[in-house]
């Protein structure tokens, strides 16, 4: 008999990943988009991270996460 894996409960479901990062944590909200710009400008001077801003569908507050590129 073969068991089937549960997912883990912390990791973020698929309709709120943008909201969790990769260790299932929530991300830092940010009040407003210059907070966040601010954050991620901080990000880049520290460790050359390019980092976006984006408006969460989950929170309706605002967080920094990797660019995607359409390449």
């Amino acid at each position: 008999m073969t068991r089937r894996r549960r997912p883990s409960p912390s990791h973020p479901r698929r309709a709120v990943a943008p909201h969790f990062t990769r260790e299932g944590r929530p991300k830092t909200p940010y009040r407003t988009q210059a907070e966040a710009a601010g954050a991620a400008q901080l990000a880049w001077t520290l460790h050359r991270a390019e980092l976006d801003t984006y408006r969460c569908d989950y929170c309706h507050q605002w967080h920094i996460g990797k660019r995607f590129r359409d390449e």
